[in-house]
């Protein structure tokens, strides 16, 4: 069965368009390089005005996921890519979803 993962990330001030940049140029090509599908990317302000990123990844099963997860987030993402995500993200804000589809037809 699909996996699908909401995954929300709330933004450091002033730290919007860095973050956008960086998943185009970089995060996004590698994690769609280790077999990652990207579903749909968004941004939105909180009633607080904290900029929220918004996305949706989907893998073909739990092991497919488990697979892509062993390969992507590997020693090189946890030395290189992870220290520079919080100087971004709120890590006390991320939050990371499964999705279950429902059929309503």
């Amino acid at each position: 069965m699909m996996v699908v993962e909401l995954r929300e990330y709330k933004l450091l001030d002033g730290a919007r368009q860095q973050w956008l940049d960086w998943m185009k140029t970089e995060l996004l090509p590698y994690q769609r390089s280790q077999g990652m599908k990207i579903l749909s990317t968004y941004v939105y302000q909180d009633e607080n005005g904290d900029d929220w990123f918004i996305w949706t990844r989907e893998f073909n099963d739990t092991e497919h996921k488990e697979q892509v997860y062993a390969n992507t987030y590997n020693d090189w993402w946890i030395a290189e890519i992870r220290p520079k995500v919080f100087t971004l993200l709120d890590q006390a804000n991320i939050r990371v979803r499964l999705l279950t589809p429902v059929d309503l037809s």
